[in-house]
C-alpha cells in the first residue's frame, strides 16, 4: 500500500501542470453490504453504515474521464445470536470487515450535456479491521462467536465496480455528482488458516452505495 500512496501523493503534487484536466475531491454517502452466506434480498442481515473517501480525477475529453483515490470501505453482516442479554439490549451480532481501498475506474459521460455518467473499474483493498461485535451475554447457548476475525481474514482483496451518476452542478471550479454504485467481491474474504475450525472461506461481499462527490478543478 505504501508505494501506491506515494504515487497518489506525487500525482496530486504534479497535477497543476495539466490545468483543468485534473480535479480532486471527496466522496461521502451510505453503504449497505452483505456476504454470500445470505441472499442479496436478506435486508435484515445487511450491514448499513457510512462511506467516505478522497478522489483524484483526470478528464481525458468530454466523453471519458478516469478516477482513483483512497477510500475507507466498511463491509459486513448482522444476525441474531442464541445468547440471552439483559432486558432492553438488542440481540444482534454485527460483523465488521473494513478496508482501506484504492479504486481505479473509467467514467463514460453521456447526453448532450455530458451530465449522465457510467462507471466501471476495479477496487484494490487492504484489510484493517475484522471483528464481530455483540453485547455482553448473561446466558444462553454455549456457541462461541469469535470476536476477532483478523487471523481468518485475507489481507488483500479485489472487487469489481459498476455505477451510474449524474452531475447536478458544475461551474469553472467545482462540480457535484450523485452516484449509485455496486461493488462485487472477486476474491475470497477469508483464508484457511485454521483447517480444524469450520469456516466458509469462499465468502465474497457485495455492496450497494449511494454517494455524493464534490470535486475541485485544478
Amino acid at each position: 500500500m505504501k508505494p501506491t500512496l506515494t504515487i497518489l501523493i506525487t500525482l496530486l503534487v504534479t497535477t497543476s501542470t495539466f490545468g483543468q484536466n485534473f480535479s480532486i475531491g471527496s466522496e461521502v454517502g451510505i453503504i449497505s453490504s452483505i456476504n454470500t452466506d445470505y441472499k442479496i434480498t436478506d435486508i435484515e442481515n445487511r450491514r448499513n453504515t457510512f462511506y467516505s473517501g478522497l478522489n483524484l480525477n483526470y478528464k481525458y475529453d468530454n466523453r471519458l474521464s478516469f478516477t482513483t483515490g483512497l477510500h475507507y470501505l466498511r463491509q459486513g453482516y448482522r444476525h441474531s445470536t442464541c445468547y440471552i442479554f439483559e432486558e432492553g439490549v438488542k440481540n444482534e451480532l454485527i460483523g465488521k470487515i473494513d478496508y482501506l481501498t484504492i479504486p481505479v475506474t473509467a467514467n463514460i459521460h453521456f447526453l448532450k450535456s455530458r451530465k449522465l455518467i457510467t462507471t466501471f473499474g476495479l477496487l484494490g483493498a487492504y484489510n484493517i479491521k475484522a471483528v464481530q461485535d455483540y453485547p455482553e451475554p448473561i446466558g444462553g447457548c454455549e456457541i462461541y462467536y469469535i470476536p476477532d476475525l483478523t487471523d481468518f481474514t485475507r489481507k488483500y482483496s479485489i472487487s469489481g465496480i459498476i455505477g451510474i451518476g449524474y452531475k447536478f452542478f458544475e461551474n469553472d471550479k467545482v462540480e457535484l455528482i450523485s452516484n449509485i454504485k455496486y461493488y462485487q467481491g472477486l476474491t475470497n474474504t477469508f483464508n484457511n488458516s485454521f483447517p480444524d475450525i469450520t469456516w466458509n472461506i469462499k465468502e465474497k461481499y457485495s455492496s450497494i452505495l449511494l454517494t455524493f462527490s464534490f470535486n475541485y478543478k485544478l
